[in-house]
């Protein structure tokens, strides 16, 4: 088998109190790409020592809370680097790290400048996701794409790839502080005109608790809603 050379690839990990799942997932991910960055949501727990003890970059986030801040951190540094090609795993243990090289590939051969991984369309640990969570982000992608064009099945994923062009395009008219960062993402990347495409990838039960509480999924699908009816990208 040939190893790929993953040097311009930049793995970002957004984390908030993730010190039960960090250690497997940076074992993984240091394992296939030699640039890591964990941008931490400001952790009371000991996640960030751990990212430091192997040796990656490790940012607190601007911004504010939340994930979309961590993302929008990670994409600026970023592009104060020479990577060409920027991608975003979730940092509780879920998303499996050798799934990213599809996307990357995607990418790599201007197939796509942003891709994405369908945990719909792949693999699941069972009990990984409950019924109200498939079912929500089923109805969500189902709407987008309609809206926006394509057949996307997970839009709310936590697995992206993006080209430099793509994150220099979009990372100036993204706002997004919380999960609801992937639909912006989409949403504003197809208006942009940028090629989206998605591929199955694995997902595993999540390590620790969930941060995705019922008024985060309520707040989630106001933003999804907010993006069907929109008409341009919005500034």
């Amino acid at each position: 088998m040939i190893r790929r050379d993953y040097s311009a690839v930049m793995l970002m990990i957004p984390t908030l109190n993730e010190e039960e799942a960090i250690c497997p997932l940076l074992q993984e991910s240091t394992a296939i790409f030699p640039r890591v960055v964990v941008v931490d949501g400001h952790s009371r727990d000991k996640t960030r020592e751990i990212a430091q003890s192997f040796g990656v970059d490790v940012l607190l986030q601007d911004f504010g809370p939340g994930k979309g801040c961590g993302v929008r951190t990670g994409m600026r540094f970023f592009l104060s680097s020479d990577a060409e090609i920027f991608c975003i795993i979730d940092g509780d243990g879920t998303n499996v790290p050798s799934d990213l090289v599809d996307l990357v590939e995607l990418v790599r051969n201007r197939e796509a400048g942003i891709a994405i991984g369908s945990r719909t369309k792949g693999q699941r640990d069972p009990g990984s996701m409950n019924f109200i969570t498939i079912a929500s982000n089923r109805v969500v992608s189902y709407l987008l794409s309609l809206r926006y064009g394509g057949s996307f099945t997970d839009i709310q994923t936590g697995y992206w790839a993006f080209s430099r062009k793509a994150v220099q395009r979009l990372l100036p008219c993204l706002r997004s502080t919380r999960f609801e960062i992937e639909l912006e993402i989409f949403s504003k990347a197809k208006v942009a005109g940028l090629v989206l495409k998605e591929v199955p990838v694995g997902f595993r039960r999540r390590i620790g608790h969930t941060k995705f509480s019922f008024r985060l999924r309520i707040r989630n699908l106001y933003y999804a809603f907010k993006y069907i009816l929109s008409l341009r990208l919005p500034e």
